[in-house]
């Protein structure tokens, strides 16, 4: 059975781009052939109905049938947990140990400063940071950009733009209120706090 909804396409789409997957990565995790994939994507072809759940659950997404009345509680609710979803931890742990490794490379050099003690500052601040999904572009490019630091000797120059893209990314993190763990965790004790001074 074939399963045609042009909003599916765009909706596999745009899950596959937020989530970083290449065509292939998708095809791998869901085991349905890339060509289909970009077939679909482009509004070239159908896919069958099981293939379509594979590819959704893939992206950590089900399809289900929902009540009309019932559609707009739905929506809000996804539109909710979109605002709070964060990168796929794999990705961030990856580029967590190129930083690692470019910091030990640069322990190794002349590289001991301020500029070097603030980065490690940084390395330390992205650790305990979730990063939001509408920042996953920015976060690939800094990330390839460290891994492109892993296969070269780091010079003064390279450095200077190393700290330029972390501390630009770490604003925009900043902006967007990507919250560090312990601060969830302080804003809990402090909510409990206010709870049990109200009872």
């Amino acid at each position: 059975m074939s399963y045609k909804a042009d909003h599916l396409s765009t909706a596999l789409r745009k899950a596959r781009v937020d989530m970083g997957l290449s065509q292939r990565e998708l095809s791998s995790k869901s085991g349905v052939p890339q060509a289909q994939i970009s077939k679909f994507e482009n509004g070239a072809v159908d896919l069958r109905l099981s293939s379509l759940v594979a590819l959704f659950r893939a992206l950590g997404l089900e399809l289900e049938l929902v009540p009309n009345k019932a559609v707009p509680a739905v929506q809000s609710i996804v539109r909710s947990t979109t605002l709070r979803a964060t990168i796929d931890p794999d990705h961030l742990a990856s580029a967590q140990i190129a930083l690692d490794h470019v910091l030990q490379e640069l322990a190794k050099g002349d590289h001991r400063s301020k500029e070097f003690e603030r980065l490690q500052e940084h390395a330390d601040f992205f650790k305990r940071v979730r990063i939001p999904i509408d920042q996953i572009n920015s976060f690939k490019r800094w990330a390839k950009y460290l891994e492109r630091l892993q296969k070269s000797p780091i010079d003064s120059e390279r450095f200077a733009r190393l700290m330029k893209r972390t501390e630009e990314f770490r604003r925009q993190l900043e902006h967007t209120e990507a919250l560090p763990d312990q601060d969830l965790r302080q804003r809990s004790v402090y909510s409990l706090e206010e709870e049990d001074g109200n009872a």
